[in-house]
This record gives structure tokens, C-alpha cells and sequence, in this order.
């Protein structure tokens, strides 16, 4: 029996004041439903995080099965500091240097790591809404003010709205590109005008989904010292479950965020991973090509049953039904869990789907012909 402890209620004066008001990120996810559903004549089609629907390239399990053989202290010790041999394998993959390179625990460490070394209380930070909300979260810990831009049409690019939003106060501004979950694309040049116009402004890109959409603006950090570029291995590459992402910008920058980064905490097997599937980069390629190739027929499928759909040059695209919640618990019936973006408010009855590959989303037709005959 526990002795009477006087235990310390952690709010009030004891919480940052920044704290105040800030919602948790919105963890909702259809694992646990999917684990306790058992039936064998339904296997679950998870296209709800945008995760990749195959595991990774035979080669990660391979190479972390040999690190484990080989290497008897592999778990034991910390892992190798700031990644250096990952580092020297992104640094082929991005065309870019080893110093210029910083791999973090996923990419939201990455941001959260900018919006620790950037922002104080009160500097404003410019973000297109809707967006990943998660580095909201991130920028409202630290006391900065947040200006979400709206846009009339959210499905289309608007730099002039993003560009009149800074102020000499801002001292961020976060572009997904290509966003999540509208899919809007900015172009190169169009990255260049706002690191340009706002050139006393950090300038993130989040190119989580640039395997996808095949086009990077990563080449503008050479022309812009304000430019940072993150990506993850939670997408493409199938590494969702293990956490590894980047960021690559110019020396000077880097040696500020390493003011105040853990360089150890991407752990050893994440590292391992990551550099086993860079190595087999064409097993990314096929599933990329695969993805945007059943894209094209699940698109046509719902534009057939008169849905309005938006594509993306990313792994997902968002459908818009008169009746989604009906139409939603119907899809789970079937074990399948997509994400309800109505939660913006300017996208009333609309849900972002995950594509997977060519027999996934044949099965995928088969169930929705079901579901779209019952609502």
C-alpha cells in the first residue's frame, strides 16, 4: 500500500506561459482498431498517415539483422554522433555537403529544432492554412504568434497572400511543399521569390513528399541563406516506424541549430535503416512509380461515381463527399481508415486518402464500390 504522498499538480505557475491555450497535436490513428479487428477476409487498408503501404527494401532488415550480428556493443553504446556515416550517404542523395546536412529523430524534430533556435516570444511566424499542423504546436511553445493564411482557393498556389502576410515582425515562414493536405505545389521560382522578398525571414520547405512529386527546390540554398529544406524517411521510404529525417541548409546555419541539437538521438538501428535504403534506392523508385500509377485509376474511379476529387503530385488525394461521416463509419466496416480533414473549416466533407500500390488500391475499388452503393 502506497504511503500518502504529497504529489505536485504540474499547472498554473509551475507550466511555461506559453503553454496557455495550445491544443495537443491531433494523434488520431486507426492502429488500435486495426489490431483489434481480426477478421482474415478484410485485411486492413491503412491509408489514414500517409505512411507507406509496403515495408521497407529487403536491405534494412538485412543490414539491421548483420549490424546486430556483428557489432556486439551496437546496443548497448550510444549511437554514432550526428550520424555521420547517414550523413555521408544523404550528402550523395541530395547533391549536397556533409556539413551542410543535419539528421534528426523525423523530420518534426527538425522542426521543432528550427523553432527552438529561431523564435522568441512575440515574432511572428507565416504559415498557408491548411497545413501539417504539427509545427503549429511547435511554434506556439515557444511564445511566437502565429499568422495562418487562408487563401480563397486552397487547392491553388498563392505566394502574393503569403508575401503580404510578413510583416518586419516575422521571423518564419513554413511552406509544405507539396502541401498536406491540399497538394499545392509551389515551383521553384516561386520559392525563390519568397526567400527573396522576405530575405529577413527563415524560409522552411518541408519536402517530406518530394520523392513523390519528383522536383526539389533543395539547389536554392546556394542562392538563398535564409532557406531550409526537411525531408523524412517516413514517406517514400518506409521508415516511418523507425524516425529519421533531415534538414539541409548552408554552414552557417547548420552551426547555430547544432547549438542546441542531441546528436544522439537518432538511434543506431534508425541509422542503420536509413543508410540500407538509400542504397537501394531503385526499390523506392518502383513503389513511387507504382503509387502515382494507381493513383491515376483511383482517381478516375471516383470521378466515375461523380465525387469531387483533387489530385496531388504526392502519395495521397483528397475527396470530397456530401455525407462523410456516414460514408466514413461505412469505410471502417470495410477496415478502411482514411483522415477527416473537415476539421478545416475551408474543407467542408472532404478526407485525405493514402494510395498505395496496384493491388492495394484494386482492392481498395472493391470495398469503396460497396461503400458508395450503402450511403
Amino acid at each position: 500500500m502506497k504511503e500518502n504522498i504529497a504529489y505536485i499538480n504540474p499547472t498554473g505557475s509551475l507550466t511555461s506561459d506559453f503553454l496557455t491555450g495550445i491544443e495537443p497535436y491531433a494523434t488520431i490513428s486507426s492502429r488500435d482498431k486495426i489490431v483489434a479487428d481480426k477478421r482474415k477476409d478484410l485485411p486492413p487498408l491503412k491509408l489514414d498517415w500517409n505512411e507507406s503501404t509496403l515495408p521497407p527494401s529487403g536491405k534494412v532488415k538485412a543490414a539491421i539483422s548483420d549490424a546486430l550480428e556483428k557489432d556486439m556493443n551496437l546496443l548497448n553504446w550510444y549511437p554514432e554522433l550526428y550520424s555521420k556515416n547517414l550523413r555521408s550517404d544523404l550528402a550523395n542523395y541530395c547533391g549536397r555537403d556533409m556539413e551542410e546536412i543535419l539528421v534528426t529523430n523525423g523530420s518534426d524534430d527538425a522542426l521543432e529544432l528550427i523553432c527552438k533556435v529561431f523564435l522568441d516570444p512575440g515574432d511572428h511566424v507565416v504559415v498557408p492554412y491548411p497545413t501539417y499542423t504539427h509545427f503549429i504546436t511547435y511554434v506556439q511553445s515557444r511564445g511566437a504568434v502565429l499568422k495562418k493564411v487562408e487563401t480563397p482557393d486552397p487547392f491553388k498556389p498563392d505566394i502574393a497572400s503569403i508575401l503580404s502576410n510578413v510583416t518586419p515582425m516575422t521571423k518564419l515562414i513554413y511552406v509544405v511543399n507539396p502541401n498536406n493536405p491540399t497538394g499545392v505545389l509551389l515551383s521553384k521560382k516561386q520559392v525563390s521569390t519568397i526567400c527573396t522578398i522576405a530575405s529577413h525571414c527563415v524560409v522552411i520547405i518541408d519536402e517530406a513528399y518530394f520523392e513523390f512529386a519528383g522536383t526539389s527546390i533543395v539547389d536554392l540554398i546556394d542562392d538563398h541563406p535564409n532557406l531550409i529544406v526537411t525531408r523524412t524517411f517516413s514517406k517514400a521510404w518506409a521508415l516511418a516506424g523507425l524516425r529519421v529525417g533531415y534538414l539541409t541548409t548552408n554552414v552557417g546555419i547548420i552551426e547555430e541549430l547544432k547549438k542546441v541539437i542531441n546528436p544522439k538521438s537518432v538511434s543506431v538501428l534508425a541509422q542503420v535503416a536509413a543508410s540500407a535504403a538509400l542504397s537501394d534506392k531503385q526499390y523506392m523508385e518502383n513503389y513511387v512509380k507504382e503509387v502515382m500509377a494507381s493513383k491515376i485509376i483511383l482517381l478516375d474511379f471516383l470521378r466515375g461515381h461523380n465525387l469531387n476529387v483533387y489530385d496531388s503530385t504526392a502519395n495521397y488525394i483528397m475527396v470530397q463527399h456530401p455525407k462523410l461521416p456516414q460514408l466514413l463509419e461505412k469505410m471502417e466496416e470495410e477496415n478502411i481508415y482514411v483522415r477527416d480533414r473537415s476539421t478545416f473549416k475551408n474543407l467542408p466533407g472532404f478526407f485525405r486518402i493514402t494510395i498505395g500500390d496496384h493491388e492495394q488500391t484494386t482492392e481498395l475499388m472493391t470495398r469503396l464500390e460497396r461503400v458508395l452503393k450503402r450511403v
